[in-house]
């Protein structure tokens, strides 16, 4: 009886014993997943469409000689950076130089000629009017106080030509003193040379091209649109530019309003909202572009990575209460990294978009703290 009793007691505790394992397992396996979510939005876009750019500049900006003298000194050669007011080129100025002191001496020579003139005028005044006095005592004829007058005249004018001496010199003294800056010739801008074309000791003549410049703020990027894409851009509308792992932004300036009979494209000019990178600046860089397509309208949004392919249909997972649940959705159009939703989602709902690979309907789950918002709390 002892034996028996001892028997069921060990049958008991086995039992028991394992139950628990098979119950503490269970509920391991019912742990809740660890998911990241990201909200259902509406959002006021235009469907986008990708296409390949390439920088280029708009207008060379073209450095040319405004004098003709000799050039002395070539201070940058070609694929050099300048920033404006470098000097570019030194011309000779010793003609220049030359001439600034003589049309100074000769306007020095004209004012004390004036000053002569000035004091000759003086005396004249004082002899026409003793004249006249001697005219009216009868003491002097008529021909007399003529002749008086008749000199003063002649001072007067002597005066007035000399004046107007000094203002045509101090015209060509302006003139040379501006020739004389323009002997050094600057950069107008900040840019990269791209091309010169002119020689030390050579005699460079008024408005001859020395140089061309390219600059960074002048750029723009082009590309090649189909004509029925082209025909629903938005001149104004924001683009986004990629280049490796760099973004940029930019919008619309213009459209080409000619077809490409071959490629049936029209060209699409992009300008930029900043300057790029040094390493990003050449002309010919290309560039991915989504550009915006016809107008823009409310559409509900949600991250692509939150879709699951399933045979013939889309679906998600949204995080309700702590469970997930599967929405079959009908998509729209693609904008960027996010795409439309038409229908199977409303405004506001949780979707799953990382942990979503390997979820089951209904699966227990929990929405897993991003590190820099933790980072911001404990700010």
């Amino acid at each position: 009886m002892k034996i028996l009793i001892a028997i069921l007691i060990s049958l008991t505790i086995f039992v028991t014993s394992s139950s628990y394992s098979q119950s503490s397992f269970k509920n391991k396996g019912n742990r809740a997943s660890l998911v990241i979510v990201s909200q259902v939005k509406l959002f006021e876009v235009a469907e986008k469409t990708e296409a390949i750019g390439r920088l280029i500049t708009v207008n060379p900006t073209i450095i040319s000689s405004k004098i003709s003298q000799e050039i002395l000194k070539i201070h940058f050669n070609i694929g050099d950076n300048v920033k404006k007011n470098d000097i570019l080129f030194t011309l000779d100025s010793k003609d220049i130089q030359r001439n600034i002191k003589q049309i100074s001496a000769e306007m020095k020579y004209e004012r004390q000629t004036i000053n002569i003139l000035e004091k000759k005028l003086l005396l004249r005044l004082s002899k026409l009017k003793r004249a006249k006095d001697l005219k009216n005592q009868n003491i002097i004829t008529q021909e007399n106080l003529d002749n008086a007058n008749i000199l003063l005249l002649e001072n007067q004018q002597l005066i007035a030509q000399r004046k107007y001496n000094i203002k045509k010199l101090q015209i060509l003294l302006n003139q040379n003193k501006e020739n004389l800056s323009f002997s050094k010739i600057l950069s107008p801008i900040d840019g990269n040379i791209v091309n010169i074309v002119a020689q030390v000791g050579a005699l460079t003549t008024k408005g001859k091209i020395l140089a061309s410049i390219l600059s960074a703020k002048f750029t723009e990027i082009e590309t090649d649109l189909r004509s029925d894409l082209a025909s629903k851009v938005k001149i104004g509308s924001k683009v986004d530019i990629y280049n490796k792992q760099n973004k940029f932004s930019g919008k619309v300036r213009g459209i080409v309003n000619k077809e490409n009979i071959r490629t049936g494209t029209r060209k699409i000019r992009i300008s930029l909202d900043e300057p790029l990178p040094a390493n990003l600046n050449a002309s010919g860089t290309r560039f991915s572009l989504h550009i915006p397509v016809g107008d823009i309208i409310p559409r509900l949004l949600i991250p692509k990575d939150a879709l699951i392919p399933a045979a013939n249909k889309k679906i998600v997972y949204i995080f309700d209460k702590g469970f997930a649940r599967q929405k079959i959705i009908k998509s729209g159009v693609s904008v960027g990294n996010k795409i439309e939703i038409l229908k199977g989602l409303k405004e506001g709902q949780l979707v799953v978009v990382k942990g979503n690979e390997t979820l089951r309907p209904n699966q227990e789950i929990k929405i897993k703290k991003r590190k820099n918002k933790e980072k911001t709390k404990k700010k």
